[in-house]
């Protein structure tokens, strides 16, 4: 049996949106128990690396994030999506 890959011929380089000094949001996760609770924090990107980015959040503490759950502060975060939807 053959595995079946797709062709790349009509993919496109992306290239990275974010930039050192953007302000940005992410959703953030944290289980207690027998809950989930979700929120959405801001910070500034402070470092960017190939795939990651260092976020300076508002208290002074820094994350590292992916970059593909970043969001431009201003745009819908994925928190948002998920409960209001892309309209």
């Amino acid at each position: 049996m053959q595995a079946q890959n797709p062709s790349s011929g009509g993919t496109e380089a992306t290239t990275n949106a974010f930039k050192v000094g953007d302000e940005v949001t992410f959703v953030a996760a944290r289980s207690t128990g027998h809950s989930v609770s979700l929120s959405v924090r801001e910070g500034k990107i402070s470092e960017i690396s190939s795939a990651t980015a260092v976020v300076k959040l508002r208290n002074g503490r820094t994350s590292v994030q992916p970059l593909n759950k970043l969001t431009h502060q201003g745009e819908r975060n994925a928190l948002t999506r998920a409960l209001l939807g892309d309209a």
